[in-house]
Formats: C-alpha cells, sequence, structure tokens
C-alpha cells in the first residue's frame, strides 16, 4: 500500500500508512510544533478507527471525516 494523505480546509494533513502490518493514521499541521509533527493519531483496527488518546487535540470533524475517506478508498482497493 502506498500512503494516502487529504488535506483539510484548515490544513491539517491526514495520512493513511502500513506499518509493519498495522494501517496507522498520521496527523500533521503545519502551523503545530516541531515535536508534535507528525503525529500518530490512531490505528485502523478490522476496518474502524481506534484513536490514541493524545491525539484527541487534532479529531476535529474535518480530520475524521478525511479519516473516515481514508478507510473506505483502502477497503475498496484491498
Amino acid at each position: 500500500m502506498s500512503d494516502r494523505t487529504i488535506t483539510t480546509d484548515s490544513g491539517s494533513i491526514v495520512t493513511l500508512t502500513d506499518r509493519d502490518g498495522d494501517l496507522i493514521v498520521l496527523l500533521d499541521h503545519p502551523d503545530a510544533p516541531a515535536d508534535m509533527r507528525p503525529t500518530e493519531a490512531g490505528r485502523v483496527i478490522d476496518g474502524g478507527f481506534q484513536p490514541a488518546p493524545f491525539a484527541a487535540w487534532g479529531l476535529r470533524p474535518p480530520a475524521l471525516r478525511a479519516i473516515a475517506d481514508l478507510i473506505e478508498l483502502e477497503a475498496n482497493n484491498a
């Protein structure tokens, strides 16, 4: 799988990537502090999103929509 990315209207970059067989969701934003770029937002498990507790700051509706879209794209291409 190649990384899939969506940029939200607010500039957040949501990426779905494969790490050792796990689907990982990464969040990035140009205005975020360097030590928080990118942040692992969670994992895709059995087709559902399992958020990481410390990533809640970035899980606003546009980012959640982007995550859902990326999961659907991945499922349709599996």
